[in-house]
């Protein structure tokens, strides 16, 4: 082999085994990382407006940074901790439902006036198939709250875990205000492409950002506006507050709202009221639950200027690949690859599509 063909490989083999490790390095944190370069440049214009007034890095990225803390993250934090209070107080008790010397309580909900009807139809259905209609619902339900309890226990252990991270998120947010300019431009000086096309590359990066952002926090309030009106319709108390909390839940990865509205259909059903117990069930599952996964798509699309199913993929993908990150990595790297894949097809095949839309407008 020839020598300088083995240093070549040699190199680029060490430095792909670089950017491995520091990927592992930074992956534990990826998600408060990301959140803090869209939140930097969601509020970049901000950010100069600011840096025109006072010409002074450190203050202008302090004050920039504290009022990010001030307008999103205590309001943020504020209410997640009320929740968590609230959520306590219905998991302590639901706990002790589940606790192995209160069979009883599960036996008189089989018993009572109003469910037995319901037991009473369905037995003749699943009768072939030799089922303890009662038994089997008790055990679904105490299964459902013990799976609900535990997930709590392991939320309250991760305490910890989100107040790093929310620092992280901090610090990161604030030399993003301050280096960020200066690192954007290191990072495109290497990037072998003239100067218009590397402005395509990050105008296209902040339209997908800020298309996220607006998703995002639009598919957040719509959850939390259909779990209010669910909890309005099934008679609950305080749908407002409730609606608003499965706003800021709709946030959290795989549960999200579902930690609202699972407690609450399980407070219908042992309130006697299985068929209001069973609307917010398949209202949080089919309505509050799913419909980020339709709505959200088409609102980044729209502001993206890109195709639905990019943004789709985009986002299950990432998710799938990088965890919550990935609900801002996923289209950011799609929306880069095509234009990227633009941009070489404009430079090896100058006219192609032109000639091609031509040759069948003639047809």
């Amino acid at each position: 082999m020839d020598r300088k063909l083995f240093l070549t490989l040699l190199v680029f083999s060490f430095t792909l085994f670089l950017l491995y490790q520091a990927y592992t390095i930074i992956a534990p944190f990826l998600a408060p990382l990301v959140l803090a370069g869209v939140i930097a440049v969601t509020t970049h214009s901000l950010h100069e407006r600011l840096l025109r007034r006072m010409p002074y890095e450190n203050a202008a990225a302090f004050l920039m940074t504290a009022a990010v803390i001030v307008v999103c993250v205590a309001p943020l934090v504020g209410l997640t901790v009320l929740l968590s209070q609230e959520a306590a107080r219905v998991y302590q008790g639901l706990e002790q439902t589940t606790a192995v010397g209160s069979p009883g309580f599960f036996d008189s909900i089989s018993r009572h006036p109003r469910i037995v009807p319901w037991l009473t139809w369905l037995a003749p259905f699943l009768g072939p198939f030799d089922l303890d209609i009662p038994g089997t619902t008790v055990a679904v339900i105490r299964k459902f709250i013990s799976s609900i309890v535990n997930y709590s226990g392991e939320a309250a252990k991760n305490v910890f875990g989100f107040i790093f991270k929310l620092i992280m998120l901090i610090i990161a947010l604030f030399f993003i205000y301050r280096d960020g300019d200066r690192m954007q431009r290191q990072f495109w000086s290497v990037v072998p492409l003239d100067p218009a096309k590397k402005q395509v590359m990050i105008d296209t990066v902040k339209r997908v950002l800020s298309a996220i952002m607006y998703g995002i926090f639009l598919a957040c309030i719509i959850q939390g506006t259909l779990g209010g009106i669910g909890f309005l319709i099934a008679g609950l108390p305080a749908p407002l507050l409730f609606g608003a909390g499965m706003a800021v839940c709709a946030l959290i990865p795989v549960v999200g709202t579902a930690l609202i509205w699972g407690p609450a259909a399980i407070y219908l059903l042992l309130q006697g009221r299985p068929l209001m117990a069973l609307f917010l069930l398949v209202w949080g599952v089919v309505a509050i639950s799913s419909i980020d996964n339709i709505i959200r798509p088409f609102f980044i699309s729209g502001k993206a200027r890109l195709s639905v199913l990019v943004i789709a993929l985009g986002i299950l993908g990432g998710i799938v690949s990088f965890g919550f990150a990935g609900i801002v990595i996923g289209p950011v790297v799609l929306a880069l690859f095509i234009a990227l894949f633009e941009v070489y097809r404009t430079e090896m095949f100058p006219g192609g599509a032109a000639a091609g839309d031509e040759k069948r407008a003639t047809e």
